[in-house]
């Protein structure tokens, strides 16, 4: 079982590692940054859902910011490091 989480969380990383970053002010929030500090340039999160694989084992969580304009950045978060980062504007 720990080597399955271990194949998903492994095949997730290199499936995300598409360079994406965020820009908040001057600093830059990128893909592999620590969960602490995507919590010291976006602040606590205004929602948080589980993130979860396909048998309800929980992987991280998905964290949810509104910025102002309607954009909407979400921040996954798998074993205390950015995974994935999606900033919608609509």
């Amino acid at each position: 079982m720990r080597s399955l989480l271990l194949i998903s969380l492994l095949a997730l990383s290199l499936a995300v590692q598409a360079g994406q970053t965020l820009r908040v002010g001057q600093q830059v929030l990128t893909v592999g940054d620590t969960a602490a500090h995507a919590v010291a340039l976006l602040g606590t999160p205004a929602y948080k859902e589980p993130v979860q694989n396909k048998y309800g084992a929980y992987l991280g969580e998905r964290w949810q910011y509104t910025r102002g304009k309607g954009q909407v950045i979400v921040v996954t978060i798998i074993a205390g490091k950015v995974a994935d980062i999606d900033d919608r504007r609509s």
